[in-house]
């Protein structure tokens, strides 16, 4: 019984360079901060590095069961501080976005997908620094962008895990304090991540060994997502945003660079 559980184990440490599983545990650890931390913004990070060592859908299939328990780990916390009023605008649309990104899956080219949000994302950052620059945006509501880029978020996720970046295009207009910025965003992954189980088992894109090596992967997640809280509550409102801002910057370059070379 025990050698049949340590079996899957040890065939996929082998199965992998030292390498991939050095990339793999730097990507568990950044998706982990991202999500506790700073709302999942530098997280975009984590697949193109798992993807430099291995394919691209075997980096979907083992980051997906990682993410899953990243999203529990910090779920009651999440739901403690999220801001249910947001959850209850952006996750049907959401949901609507993971059915067109199972539809779309095999038609889009991940370039074109990668080079689009990247483009997006950069512009939606111009218009909100010189806004605040200018001293001229006002705290208001937006309901029609949080459908839309709920709807985005939900259909980047599915494709290539990059739903940060859309969701917090909508949410920096926000103005939430740091704590319910990342738990809002914790809970509508958590939904999103689990939603993605189903259509990628579907798909075929899960397997036995993709499982054993996300085991394998599973004890750097608490690392990284309670060190995450940690800064989040260390730093202030002001410079919470700066760095968000920052790291959205970070994935808008990389998802272009992506989508050009």
């Amino acid at each position: 019984m025990f050698n049949s559980l340590v079996a899957p184990l040890s065939q996929s440490f082998h199965a992998h360079t030292l390498a991939f599983f050095v990339c793999a545990v730097i990507s568990v650890l950044i998706v982990g901060i991202s999500k506790s931390g700073f709302g999942a913004g530098l997280g975009i990070l984590s697949l193109p590095l798992m993807a430099s060592q291995s394919s691209i859908n075997e980096a979907l299939a083992i980051l997906l069961p990682l993410l899953i328990a990243i999203d529990l780990v910090g779920l009651r916390r999440f739901i403690r501080n999220a801001n249910w009023r947001i959850l209850k605008l952006i996750l049907p649309p959401a949901i609507v976005g993971l059915a067109l990104g199972m539809f779309f899956f095999t038609a889009i080219t991940p370039k074109v997908l990668t080079l689009s949000i990247g483009i997006f994302t950069l512009l939606f950052l111009m218009q909100n620094l010189a806004m605040t620059y200018f001293d001229s945006r006002e705290a208001k509501p937006y309901p029609w962008l949080g459908r839309a880029m709920g709807l985005t978020s939900g259909f980047t996720s599915f494709v290539a895990h990059i739903g940060g970046p859309p969701i917090t295009v909508f949410m920096l207009r926000e103005n939430l304090l740091p704590m319910v910025y990342t738990s809002t965003l914790g809970v509508f992954f958590t939904f999103i991540n689990f939603g993605k189980l189903g259509p990628y088992a579907y798909l075929e894109l899960l397997n036995f060994q993709q499982l054993a090596t996300s085991l394998l992967l599973l004890p750097c997640v608490p690392f990284g997502v309670y060190f995450g809280f940690y800064l989040a509550k260390r730093i202030s409102m002001k410079w919470y945003y700066h760095i968000v801002r920052f790291f959205l910057l970070v994935a808008s370059i990389k998802l272009i660079s992506d989508g050009l070379l």
